[in-house]
């Protein structure tokens, strides 16, 4: 329960700063970079203990992840909110080792999910109006 309580706030949060930050920065821009970072993340655990084969996964899955980043940002914004959904999968993959055996901490596969899954909807929704309604700044540069 703690981590869809967690997850929740953490979206809002995300979503919050990116309506707060509109005037300076694009949904695209932030979407983009959540998608790098949540990618990096699972890096960052890859380097605590774990053999090398898991960095290596772990770095090639980021590079993946940031390759769907750029390419949305420069040609579908939708792709990026499609990435940050298809993330969630990624740490699916992790839940209780099951598939890939990097070691993190439990809650945080679940946690994570939830929160891909929720931005990658909301981005989504966003990149669709902006489809509606073009020349919004909010939702292009």
């Amino acid at each position: 329960m703690i981590q869809l309580l967690s997850a929740i706030a953490t979206t809002a949060f995300v979503i919050l700063f990116t309506i707060l930050l509109s005037k300076h920065f694009s949904a695209k821009l932030v979407a983009a970079t959540v998608l790098c970072s949540i990618a990096f993340i699972y890096v960052g655990f890859s380097l605590k203990g774990n053999p090398t084969t898991s960095i290596v996964l772990e770095v090639l899955a980021a590079v993946v992840f940031y390759l769907i980043a750029v390419i949305g940002y420069s040609k579908n914004n939708s792709l990026i909110a499609y990435g940050i959904v298809l993330h969630g999968i990624w740490d699916i993959l992790h839940h209780k080792a099951s598939f890939v055996k990097t070691d993190i901490p439990g809650y945080y596969p679940l946690y994570c999910l939830i929160v891909d899954v929720l931005l990658g909807v909301y981005f989504f929704l966003v990149f669709r109006v902006k489809n509606n309604s073009k020349g919004d700044k909010y939702y292009t540069s």
